[in-house]
């Protein structure tokens, strides 16, 4: 197992569950609702049984994670204490990054590596100039920041994607997409239709691949009848999902698989900063089962880099993002995994936008491209000497 595995799988099985029941009443606000109800088993995930030739596999692999609208100012340095004392909510509660994210941190602690970290060099941002998700999410599959997206419901990208580039080079079975935003299928591939793809509670595509595990499908047709608080129309709630994307990390072993998280974005939008910090915890669980399950699954496992980073920050009044408020366009990305050069908060060699994101995906996976690769991830002298 890869010493970044070693030091903290044992403790991530045990901290999932303690995600899960939240932190209830320790922040000393009466809550407006309750919170969504979650299965115990949404996080569970025993691995199959692969056979040698399979655990054998050792080309590389990148699972890229997407915490809609997360800000820096929380995976680093945990909870915001003026936010929380105007919330009149209890500031010392995850008042540090170790508390409220602490899979990530032990990453960090191991051999990860994090751009846009705060007094650490350069800052990592979305392009613009409308911090808003599609855009991002656009900028994130295609390399490029598309300028005539000025919504959330711009159409299908007129050009390649990461997904497309995976496709071509070895096969749509190996792109699998799972998000909890619906939209997200619209910036995946100039044909969707060919990739694995499960987005919100209803759209599906390759459906018979999915449903081909009677587990997946279960999972898929449980999601589909919840409520999509704290989301709107056909969103899913993260815990659904992330029991979906691991199971389909397991089952179809793809290349490249992203994984969409929106809960925090929403709850963000809610104005409800409890919530917000609550799903910011249940998504790190989410990235320690992950790395848990990658653990167990041999050489393919070693040589996955899980990528994390957000679409788009906040504004600095917590609540809201887009052109209005320049602040919202700074985020973040920390890189994992035993094909990972860099380590800890690194200063960047250059100013990173999202447009970096699928360049570096790329390079991990050995596809030419365009675009220029977070050197500090995939390796480069120059730029990994800055840290030392």
């Amino acid at each position: 197992m890869h010493r970044s595995l070693r030091r903290f799988a044992a403790l991530v099985l045990f901290a999932v569950p303690v995600s899960l029941l939240g932190r209830g009443g320790a922040w000393g606000a009466a809550e407006e609702r309750p919170l969504p109800a979650r299965e115990p088993h949404d996080f569970a995930l025993t691995p199959l049984a692969t056979d040698a030739a399979q655990e054998e596999r050792s080309e590389s692999a990148v699972v890229l994670v997407v915490l809609d609208g997360v800000r820096w100012q929380e995976i680093f340095g945990g909870a915001d204490r003026e936010l929380a004392r105007r919330r009149g909510l209890d500031p010392l509660v995850w008042a540090n990054a170790r508390d409220l994210v602490p899979n990530l941190q032990r990453m960090l602690d191991a051999d990860a590596v994090a751009i846009g970290a705060p007094g650490h060099g350069s800052e990592m941002t979305a392009s613009g100039p409308r911090f808003i998700s599609m855009p991002g999410y656009l900028e994130i599959f295609g390399g490029r920041p598309d300028p005539a997206c000025e919504s959330n419901e711009c159409p299908r990208p007129p050009a390649h994607t990461i997904a497309d580039d995976v496709g071509d080079s070895s096969g749509p079975d190996d792109v699998a997409v799972v998000t909890s935003w619906p939209n997200i299928a619209r910036a995946v591939g100039t044909d969707a239709s060919r990739y694995t793809i499960s987005a919100g509670r209803k759209l599906l595509a390759r459906a018979e691949t999915l449903r081909s595990d009677p587990e997946t499908a279960a999972m898929i047709e449980r999601a589909s009848h919840v409520k999509g608080w704290p989301g709107e129309g056909d969103y899913r709630p993260d815990a659904h999902t992330a029991a979906i994307a691991l199971r389909v990390l397991v089952t179809e072993r793809p290349r490249f698989l992203f994984v969409g998280l929106g809960d925090a974005d929403e709850f963000g939008h809610r104005n409800d900063y409890r919530r917000y910090l609550d799903a910011i915890h249940q998504s790190d669980a989410f990235l320690g089962q992950l790395e848990a399950t990658l653990g167990g699954m041999g050489a393919r496992g070693r040589h996955t880099t899980v990528l994390v980073t957000a679409d788009h920050g906040r504004a600095y009044s917590f609540r809201d993002h887009g052109a209005r408020y320049p602040e919202s366009g700074r985020v973040w990305l920390v890189a994992a995994g035993g094909d990972v050069h860099g380590h800890g908060l690194l200063p960047a060699s250059r100013r990173h936008t999202l447009s970096d994101v699928a360049p570096t995906v790329r390079a991990l996976l050995g596809i030419a491209g365009d675009g220029h690769p977070i050197d500090e991830v995939v390796g480069n002298p120059a730029a990994l000497a800055l840290s030392h």
